[in-house]
């Protein structure tokens, strides 16, 4: 499963990767998360599973979803909460709910 983790410029999303990684177990096992800049978005989304949204740009989510539909990948935001506090088990289940949906 490969993950994309998108905020303003990818530096937030940099340290909040470190904390989900943290998080992860054997089910987790060849996961890969990385962090892009949302200008990025649409030149890399075809290596990804899925995409989560930094909140900080959750303004940008119905523009950002339209390009993830047209590769038919799932996108969210992650909540405010878990991205400000650093809680990697919490996006994980987020993660981990939206691709088996």
């Amino acid at each position: 499963m490969k993950i994309l983790l998108v905020c303003a410029a990818g530096m937030s999303t940099s340290l909040v990767k470190k904390k989900i990684v943290a998080a992860f177990g054997p089910e987790e096992e060849g996961w890969t998360i990385n962090a892009e800049a949302y200008e990025k978005l649409e030149s890399v989304i075809k290596d990804y599973d899925a995409i989560l949204l930094g909140p900080q740009i959750a303004y940008k989510k119905d523009q950002l979803l339209e390009i993830a539909n047209n590769y038919n990948k799932p996108l969210s935001t992650i909540s405010p909460v878990d991205y400000g506090m650093g809680n990697g088990a919490n996006i994980l289940k987020q993660i981990k709910k939206m691709i088996n949906k």
